[in-house]
């Protein structure tokens, strides 16, 4: 498919653009007159009649199919009452396959084109403003009991508005309802932002009860601390801040200019124990409580040396030298294509974005020595499978 074809009911405005981990394509297309983002999925393939395989193959093969439509589409359904277009969850618009590729619709977003460096510097009442509008997308879906599960800075988009900014969040390939978590070897996302639960569960923990929306709660804390701080809150021992709590380190927001209800509701959202961890609707109704413009602050707190840790796995993660590899985006999202800045053009980015340059993400870490652990290796198997 290329630019100027008709893919179902949209004309494509582009060739599609493999990025990220590369297990979806994605452009921007037209219908009637309004633009939309437009992704392509590399998997599942539909097999027809003619396609190469033998027929247990393709039996095999159309029932991942039929439950990748059921997932999608179930997740469509679930978030329709609450969305629109030009609401702040930029949900699917439509999902169709053509031929044997499945594909997505959704809103096009123009981005600012910020980072979380860049909200880092930002005054305080500004901050307020996209920690409030997030938490308010997470309330939403929340409330119908949907794990987004796949929280991190990426897939909070940043939008300037009249009034200043706000934020869209993307990407629900991999949300699910709670008590349906998918099985470990299907689970797709970014080490850096895993809750410890989620951890232990891909670890192989039999844990699936604790996979709920307080999973989500702690990578929310872990964004706001890149908000408020320009950091997350870890010490160097871990490259993961799951792995950092799962060792017994109590995570902290290290920041000035931060109120301390504010200070003292992020550094709860970062608990091991989800129980233990404010629901969403807390943090909201505590963000949308506190002063824009705070008289007193909170200062630059100390971390305690971790104690030693009780948790079960502790011992274990450490005698397996775990490294998780961090991955530059999340399965199956488009990360945006560099665009010379003399050129002052924008290209598209995850999930609907339409960006500057300064939108393209930074070189990858090595994972070389990040994969040695048994977690990393057991990770690389499943982005493995998800990529076939």
């Amino acid at each position: 498919m290329r630019t100027g074809d008709l893919v179902g009911n949209y004309r494509l405005l582009g060739d599609f653009h493999v990025v990220g981990a590369g297990l979806s394509e994605w452009t921007f297309a037209e219908r009637d007159g309004r633009e939309f983002f437009i992704k392509r999925f590399l998997s599942p393939t539909y097999p027809d009649d003619d396609a190469p395989g033998s027929a247990a193959t393709k039996q095999r093969k159309r029932a991942q199919c039929a439950a990748f439509e059921a997932h999608q589409r179930g997740i469509k359904a679930a978030l329709a009452p609450a969305t629109g277009y030009g609401g702040n969850l930029i949900a699917t618009l439509d999902f169709f396959r053509h031929g044997a590729k499945y594909y997505k619709v959704t809103e096009k977003v123009e981005v600012a084109g910020l980072e979380s460096a860049d909200v880092a510097r930002m005054p305080y009442s500004s901050k307020l403003v996209l920690l409030k509008t997030v938490a308010h997308s997470l309330h939403i879906l929340h409330d119908r009991h949907i794990v987004h599960s796949d929280l991190k800075p990426s897939n909070v988009l940043i939008k300037r508005t009249e009034r200043g900014y706000t934020t869209k969040l993307i990407d629900f390939d991999s949300s699910y309802i709670e008590g349906n978590a998918p099985p470990p070897d299907q689970i797709v996302g970014t080490m850096k932002w895993y809750s410890p639960e989620l951890v232990r569960y891909i670890r192989g923990d039999d844990i699936a009860a604790s996979l709920t929306c307080a999973s989500d709660v702690f990578g929310l804390g872990l964004i706001y601390c890149e908000y408020l701080s320009g950091s997350l809150p870890i010490d160097g021992a871990h490259q993961e801040a799951a792995i950092e709590v799962l060792n017994g380190a109590r995570l902290r927001l290290e920041a000035r200019g931060v109120p301390a209800d504010v200070m003292d509701l992020v550094n709860r959202m970062l608990l091991l124990d989800p129980a233990a961890r404010p629901r969403i609707a807390e943090v909201h109704s505590t963000l949308m409580a506190t002063d824009a413009a705070p008289t007193r602050t909170a200062g630059r707190p100390i971390r305690p040396p971790a104690a030693a840790s009780t948790h079960p796995m502790a011992t274990t993660l450490r005698g397996k030298g775990l490294r998780l590899a961090q991955s530059g985006a999340s399965a199956g999202q488009p990360r945006p294509v560099p665009v010379p800045a003399k050129d002052d053009a924008t290209t598209p980015g995850a999930d609907g974005t339409a960006g500057h340059a300064s939108l393209a993400p930074p070189p990858p870490a090595s994972t070389g020595a990040a994969t040695r652990g048994l977690l990393g290796q057991l990770l690389s198997k499943i982005e493995e499978r998800r990529g076939r």
